[in-house]
């Protein structure tokens, strides 16, 4: 089973993750120990706060210069974490902040959403309007969708895939909510997992096989490779553009 790491903040010096290219080769390295060898790069793009053009430009920029660090056992696709605002709908193009060359595109709103019909219509322009599958990451920060996981599954019906983030499935981790959060992946109502890492201090990616083993003790094994075939479709769909 190929595993895979589709959010995390890696990418040096450009967000509020690693900020260095040491800092990034080592969660690289740490990810690689634990057998992730698939890792999506997507830094946050704060929309009401820069073009989508300038974003795009200078994320690439960043990139460059990583590259050349980037171990040859490792994939690498590069996407964008988005914070949608009206201001996203600006720009008409839409194809340069996806996962790669895929139509996915990981999207997060205010944590506070209680996805209304302004939200709804969100999630219609980004799907009708520019053809894309929107991602929704680390689903347990929005407490109206914890509380009413029938607003989950609507989104899914509308082709919205959900993220959750690995830190939610330790020994560590709140257990009433990490209780929530396990029922909710073996009904099937979350996706993929990420780690969204940004550092050993804030997101770190060390648990990641722990989370796992946790999803596979409590929901079944079969249901943890559902969720790392649904990843391993979004990150060859980057990586070819199918």
């Amino acid at each position: 089973m190929q595993l895979y790491d589709m959010h995390s903040h890696i990418l040096p010096a450009f967000d509020d993750g690693a900020k260095t290219v040491e800092d990034s080769l080592a969660l690289i390295a740490c990810l690689k120990k634990q057998g992730i060898s698939n890792i999506c790069l997507t830094p946050h793009f704060y929309t009401n706060e820069i073009s989508i053009e300038d974003f795009i430009f200078s994320r690439q920029e960043a990139f460059e210069r990583f590259r050349p660090y980037i171990p040859d056992d490792v994939n690498i696709v590069l996407g964008t974490e988005v914070y949608v605002t009206q201001y996203l709908f600006n720009a008409g193009d839409l194809s340069g902040i996806t996962y790669g060359k895929s139509k996915y595109i990981l999207t997060e709103y205010a944590y506070n959403s209680t996805f209304n019909d302004r939200t709804m219509q969100f999630f219609e322009k980004i799907m009708r309007n520019n053809g894309l599958i929107p991602v929704m990451p680390h689903v347990e920060r929005y407490d109206y969708l914890i509380d009413n996981p029938k607003v989950i599954r609507e989104l899914q019906d509308m082709g919205v895939i959900i993220q959750t983030n690995i830190s939610n499935y330790t020994a560590k981790a709140p257990f009433f909510k990490k209780r929530k959060l396990l029922k909710y992946i073996a009904y099937g109502w979350i996706d993929i997992l990420g780690s969204d890492a940004h550092s050993f201090c804030h997101n770190t990616p060390e648990v990641y096989s722990e989370a796992m083993k946790t999803i596979a003790d409590k929901c079944g094994r079969d249901t943890l490779e559902r969720m790392m075939k649904t990843s391993e479709k979004i990150f060859n769909s980057a990586l070819n553009g199918n």
